[in-house]
């Protein structure tokens, strides 16, 4: 049997079933929102590091010109390196989709016996055979491939082969596919040879022995081991040491998390404002049995078991709701997660103590929400108690009397302005919570509007429709001339392009970077300069670099001089100018300065400006400019359409801030909540009030409508209180997309249509908020309502 307290306490549920329902459903929109964060967090998380390090990433990859046995020998014995595998990266073409696409063939002398990069098969037959090949899954959609088909394979200027996919597998280390717009796929050096390219491997990756160790101190292991190599003789043409046991986009994505968990994190605690609502209406409708129970010996601290009990067990019931929701929502998102980070999550599961944390929070978080109004009205004297008599008398103040004062609106109408104000905390708090969704809405919406914005810019700056990637190259003069007679072509330049990296004082190098080469005088590069100057013709020795590169290399300055190697040769350059040029590092030079020091010393590619619009039109002009320049001996690796990369980008990009809607979402269903709660409990407080305007005659519209305009008022407030707030939440959401993604411009203002909307939006959350607590209002009878303390 149950003690009388604790059927009083569950007594007190059940007469305010209603609000009850409210506030647990908000605590569970709140648990659900952060929690669900938290679950592809930790999923990512374990993933990482049960998924991408139990692969064996490589702690660093040397490029040379040939690995054999030998060789690897002499790098196993280097002390600091644990482990040493070579293997074969072939650049090639693959026909996908009606068109031909960069792709990356990776070769290795037995498939099976990987111990760096570990592979997973998924699909079809594993390793490669002969004639056959195996498509990474990543690259699957991007390349239209499929079991079972074949796939035209080109390389250089020979012929394409026809090689039938047999096979999916994914590499975990790997930049996903349809993000890079590369094919990547594994071929065997059977399918090498009769595709008539040598097989010997050219990339030597290693593991060090250490593995606690940072990125600088592995770049230092990875230069000893190329002075190794190229004592051999060897030409060593790169070496790349990515952050050690983080996949390429981790980073990226535990960014994007923690902004989205922060704003998940403020609708559960916006949530605890019901907790507060609930317990005060409790209180307010209890104090002559809170002073009778003081009179017969109550202590404070068990009055306020009691209530905090209340609030404890709508927790543990809202959490025991949203712990399943969150844990599925929570997988699915980090589905997600896991192919933008091209990894599975099959087999993983979110650790315990997550879990029991959302499970703490959703227990305590009321609690501690309620020991304020518990706090209050527990400590209320046995007098004060026994004399009050129900009624509210609280005063709206000055805003009163100059309502009083406006003509043209009847006085119910006026009454239900005053009504919003009588109780001005509980208004400002409800505000609060509805007007933070409306802000995040808003900035997320406004964020969309600046990645639409900073993409149009990246790629205003690219002022041709389409650009042809050569098999290798050829006479600037020889290629334009090609194309600038076929009809439908505006303007042409012959490009060329190559990598390098960054020679630091101590010797070693920088990671790898993307150098572009068009004509001095181009006009079909213009990129939004930052700071210094852009190319000008004559320019020999002058290098442009993009933000990006400057963050990755902070020692660079503008009138500084470099050394930048490319193809093992180190040379001198001075930066003239740094450019925004989207989110991969990159840097410019004129294809005077740079052709010399290419192998074939012409261009590589060839950027075409089209007189059509249509993307048909210009698919058809980028067939007979591909036919033009192999009837002139000149072989095209592959071809893209500007439009179509920039479309790629921009769905990539705008996925971030959809995400971030979603939170405002949520934030916005906790704040239409806590007006419901708030308009539950206004209604309770004014039942003689409502008795009183039934005894003069009020019909139930009347009542209705009263309602529904006053909580018309505190939402019509917060949608204007939205406006200004979000101005600092595009700020901040700016901000922290530039530092995950690319450097956006802030948009400030939101546009009139998303006013428009969330004013729209905030309409149908007050009616729909409101009804309830009208509707009850309605039924209120003048007997009832009159006997109410």
């Amino acid at each position: 049997m149950l003690s009388p307290r604790w059927r009083k306490v569950l007594r007190d549920v059940w007469l305010h079933k209603s609000r009850t329902s409210l506030v647990v459903a908000a605590i569970v929109v709140g648990i659900v929102g952060a929690g669900s964060i938290l679950n592809a967090w930790a999923l990512v998380e374990v993933a990482t590091r049960d998924g991408y390090r139990a692969s064996n990433p490589p702690s660093a990859t040397i490029r040379t010109d040939s690995v054999d046995d030998a060789l690897l020998a002499r790098v196993l014995a280097i002390p600091s390196v644990r482990d040493a595998q070579a293997r074969r990266t072939v650049a090639a073409s693959i026909q996908g989709g009606g068109t031909w696409l960069p792709a990356l063939l990776f070769v290795t002398d037995d498939f099976t016996a990987i111990r760096i990069g570990a592979l997973h098969p998924e699909v079809g037959a594993w390793p490669p055979l002969d004639g056959a090949i195996v498509i990474e899954r990543s690259s699957l959609d991007f390349s239209a491939a499929s079991v079972g088909e074949s796939l035209k394979v080109a390389i250089g200027d020979r012929s394409p082969f026809a090689l039938q996919v047999t096979g999916v597998a994914r590499d975990v280390g790997l930049a996903p596919g349809w993000m890079e717009h590369v094919v990547y796929a594994f071929v065997t050096r059977g399918t090498l040879e009769r595709l008539g390219v040598p097989t010997a491997p050219n990339e030597l990756r290693i593991v060090v022995r250490e593995p606690g160790l940072d990125q600088p101190a592995v770049r230092r292991i990875a230069f000893d081991v190329k002075r190794v190599v190229e004592a051999t003789g060897r030409k060593v043409t790169d070496v790349d040491v990515p952050v050690p046991g983080e996949h390429i986009h981790a980073a990226q994505m535990d960014s994007l998390l923690l902004t989205q968990g922060a704003f998940g994190v403020l609708a559960l605690l916006l949530s605890a404002f019901l907790v507060v609502n609930l317990i005060a209406a409790m209180l307010a409708g209890q104090v002559r049995e809170i002073g009778v129970m003081k009179a017969m010996g109550a202590r404070h601290g068990q009055l306020a078991a009691m209530y905090l009990a209340i609030a404890a067990l709508l927790g543990l019931v809202a959490s025991a709701i949203a712990l399943p929701i969150a844990s599925v929502i929570g997988a699915r998102y980090a589905e997600l997660k896991g192919e933008l980070l091209n990894f599975p999550l099959e087999g993983f599961s979110v650790p315990l103590w997550v879990t029991a944390l959302q499970f703490i929070v959703g227990a305590v978080l009321p609690v501690l929400a309620a020991s304020i109004p518990v706090r209050r009205g527990c400590g209320i004297s046995v007098g004060e108690a026994l004399r009050d008599v129900g009624i509210d008398g609280d005063d709206p103040g000055r805003g009163g009397a100059l309502l009083q004062r406006v003509g043209g609106v009847s006085r119910p109408t006026l009454l239900s302005i005053r009504n919003a104000f009588r109780k001005r905390q509980r208004m400002v708090l409800t505000m609060l919570a509805l007007s933070m969704g409306g802000a995040v809405f808003l900035g997320a919406r406004n964020l969309r509007v600046s990645i639409e914005g900073a993409v149009g810019l990246l790629f205003s700056a690219q002022r041709f429709d389409f650009a042809l990637r050569l098999t290798e190259a050829h006479q600037a003069d020889s290629v334009e001339r090609l194309v600038r007679g076929l009809s439908g072509v505006k303007a042409v330049e012959a490009w060329t392009g190559t990598r390098g990296t960054l020679q630091h004082g101590d010797g070693t190098l920088g990671n790898r970077f993307s150098i572009t080469a068009p004509p001095a005088a181009t006009t079909l590069l213009v990129p939004r300069l930052i700071r210094g100057r852009w190319l000008v013709a004559g320019d020999r020795t002058a290098l442009v670099v993009s933000d990006v590169l400057l963050k990755q290399e902070p020692t660079i300055r503008v009138g500084s001089a470099v050394d930048v190697v490319i193809d093992t040769t180190a040379s001198r350059w001075t930066v003239v100018g740094v450019v925004s040029s989207g989110p991969a590092p990159i840097a410019y030079v004129a294809l005077e300065a740079l052709a010399p020091m290419v192998a074939g010393g012409g261009a590589t590619a060839v950027a075409v400006k089209s007189s059509y619009d249509g993307a048909a039109s210009q698919v058809e002009l980028i067939q007979r400019a591909r036919a033009a320049l192999e009837g002139g001996g000149i072989a095209v690796v592959s071809s893209q359409l500007l439009a179509e990369s920039r479309r790629i980008m921009e769905d990539h990009l705008l996925m971030v801030s959809d995400f971030l809607a979603v939170m405002g979402w949520l934030m916005i269903v906790v704040g239409g909540l806590g007006l419901a709660s708030t308009m539950s409990l206004a209604v309770l407080e004014r039942t003689r009030e409502i008795g009183v305007m039934r005894a003069i005659g009020a019909r139930h519209r009347a009542i209705f409508v009263m309602t529904q305009v006053e909580g018309l008022v505190v939402a019509l407030l917060s949608w204007a209180i939205a406006l200004p707030l979000s101005v600092p939440m595009s700020v901040i959401l700016a901000g922290a997309f530039g530092r995950v993604m690319i450097p956006v411009p802030v948009t400030y203002l939101p546009e009139a249509s998303g006013a428009i909307l969330w004013l729209a939006l905030v309409i149908v959350v007050s009616v729909l908020a409101c009804a309830w607590p009208a509707m009850r209002a309605m039924r209120v009878t003048t007997a009832a309502a009159l006997s109410y303390e």
